[in-house]
Formats: structure tokens, sequence, C-alpha cells
């Protein structure tokens, strides 16, 4: 794999519970771990069904497409419980897809939090349709090494992921593209929408 790749991490922006019924879903490319090239944004619904066509769509619109090697997540649910379906994303966008995971799921907690929706199966049935949790160790730039938990679809061997993480991630074991998303994101605190 070539030194200089452009990822797209993705992150929502904070949203106030019970007064914010959409929030702002960041999507940062970056070309390895240093050189911001695009910012996009996109709207969500809190607790909704849309975020996988959403950020699809914010993608497939970009100039973006044809040169990222990976769509980098911090989690499979924002704005509070609205699913990602990772094989979907991956499926329209034709682009890889890592979801790193800093804590293993609880499925007793998963479902208990997802329970005060009313469709809260078919969130449940896409959570556990995603691809499945791997442990992964690699290195980052600075050559500390690094375990922690990914979900992947779009890579023919995890050597790839490793080799993405290590090209795309600095001084901690979060890619920059998705610690500049998440940072994005965390300055909309008192918004609301």
């Amino acid at each position: 794999m070539k030194a200089h790749i452009r990822t797209i991490g993705i992150d929502d922006s904070a949203f106030q519970r019970g007064k914010s019924s959409k929030t702002f879903v960041f999507g940062v490319v970056v070309r390895d771990y240093s050189l911001i090239e695009g910012v996009l944004r996109t709207e969500v619904e809190i607790d909704g069904l849309d975020a996988t066509s959403k950020i699809a769509n914010m993608i497939l619109q970009s100039n973006f497409q044809d040169q990222l090697k990976a769509i980098i997540l911090g989690s499979s649910t924002i704005a509070a419980f609205n699913v990602i379906n990772l094989n979907l994303l991956c499926e329209k966008t034709e682009i890889p897809v890592i979801n790193i995971l800093n804590q293993l799921p609880n499925e007793t907690e998963v479902k208990k939090a997802l329970s005060h929706l009313s469709d809260w199966k078919l969130r449940y049935e896409i959570l556990t349709n995603n691809p499945p949790i791997q442990r992964i160790e690699f290195e980052n730039q600075i050559g500390n090494k690094y375990e922690t938990n990914i979900q992947q679809i779009g890579f023919s061997e995890l050597k790839e992921v490793r080799n993405i993480l290590k090209i795309t991630s600095f001084s901690s074991s979060i890619p920059e593209c998705l610690r500049i998303a998440d940072l994005i994101g965390q300055s909309f605190k008192t918004f609301t929408m």
C-alpha cells in the first residue's frame, strides 16, 4: 500500500438531548496523518435511521470518493441510536470501512439502550449483521504499539487494515481523520438544531 493515502473519518457533533431533533455529521479527509484536504458535512436525525444513506451520499457527492482508501468510524451508532449499516455503507460507496471500538459492546446494555425505541429489533438486527469484531495490533507513526477492536469490510487481508491504521495514526491509537472529526463535532456542544 502506498504511503500517501487519503482516508475519511466520520463523527457526529455534540447535541442537546431533548432539544435537538437533528445533528451534524462531519467527514474529515486527511492524507496520511498530517494533511487535511477536506471537511464534509451532512445532517442526520437523532435516533433516526438515516445515518447510512446520509453518510454514503455525503461521500458520493464529494470530489474525494475515488481517492479514499477507507472510511473510518469510531462507532456504528451516531446521533444517539442512529445505527450505521457498515455492509451497506461499503456497498454504496465502494470504499472499505473500518469501525474502531474502544470498548467491546455489552449485548444486554445495547438491548436495554435501544429498548425505548419502537423499532429496536430492526436496529439491533443491523448491529448484529455488521461485520464481526476482531482484535488487531498495530504500530503508529512514532512507534507506539496498540491493540484495539475493529469491525472491517472491503479489505482482502487484515494486514491492509493494520497498514492503514499505521499510516493514519500519529501519536495515538486513533487515526487523525477520526480524531479531527471528533474535535470538530465536540465544538458544537451548545448548538441546537
